[in-house]
């Protein structure tokens, strides 16, 4: 009676490893992969937007349309095709607060959890601040509640003479990842040798702070369960726009609605098949 007992136990055991034992799924489904992200981002005017994200995806087809819920809210899709499904609104929602990622599907659930960091503030460099051709460009931001990691894209355009007396211009950008509340940028980057004299240009400063696996090659998924993926808040403040030079007859950086464009198409391109 034991034996049967013990015999009984270890068959029921393979059987809740073996998902091909399962009856009424199809063996050959495979999990999905969830690509997520909760995004505020403050502008120059002090307006504010809100974006809330899920894309579910199988290249080999959804079973069903996948339930998605962010804490107790159901998100509905606003774009799908038999292999992806897409979720998302530009509703408001808190800061410095946890969220609960849940998405049920054909095989059972996947879920995940982030903490949406803290408002923060750039710090530096100061407003109406113009760079010139010996200083050190130091970018310095709040510390945002919450945060793991942040992200800053700098971009700096200018005109100038080289040593010769010839006009030209130049752009320098720089994306990087850091955990610190400040960068140091040497003149030497910015400004190549064969710069003498600045005539007039632009630059800013754009920081998000993050929540979730950083946006680098090597990143680990978050997402747990019946599925695998990525699941990121980050919060974006205002831009700090500056001089470099002179101040120019008209904005040449690219503005801080294109480098969220930039950073969220970073985001979604890590769910590509």
């Amino acid at each position: 009676m034991r034996a049967a007992a013990l015999c009984f136990l270890v068959m029921a055991g393979f059987g809740a490893c073996d998902r091909e034992e399962a009856p009424g799924l199809d063996p050959g489904y495979s999990e999905p992969m969830v690509n997520a992200f909760l995004i505020r981002t403050q502008y120059y005017d002090y307006s504010v937007d809100y974006s809330r994200y899920v894309e579910v995806f199988d290249n080999d087809g959804l079973r069903m349309v996948p339930v998605v819920t962010l804490n107790a809210d159901t998100l509905l899709p606003f774009y799908y095709n038999p292999t992806q499904y897409r979720y998302g609104d530009e509703n408001q929602f808190a800061v410095h607060a946890k969220y609960n990622l849940s998405v049920r599907h054909y095989w059972g659930e996947a879920f995940s959890h982030v903490v949406m960091p803290g408002n923060f503030s750039i710090e530096s460099p100061p407003e109406g601040y113009i760079l010139d051709i010996e200083s050190t460009l130091v970018a310095a931001w709040q510390r945002s509640a919450g945060a793991q990691w942040y992200w800053l894209e700098l971009y700096v355009s200018y005109d100038y003479t080289d040593s010769f007396g010839r006009w030209d211009d130049y752009d320098f950008e720089l994306d990087t990842l850091v955990t610190d509340t400040f960068l140091r940028v040497s003149p030497r980057r910015i400004f190549p040798w064969y710069v003498a004299d600045v005539l007039e240009g632009d630059a800013s400063v754009v920081v998000w702070s993050g929540n979730g696996p950083a946006i680098e090659p090597g990143d680990q998924s978050n997402v747990r369960g019946a599925g695998f993926g990525f699941f990121n808040a980050t919060n974006e403040p205002r831009e700090k726009y500056f001089y470099v030079g002179a101040p120019p007859l008209r904005r040449r950086v690219p503005g801080q609605g294109e480098a969220r464009a930039r950073f969220t198409a970073r985001l979604r391109a890590r769910g590509q098949p």
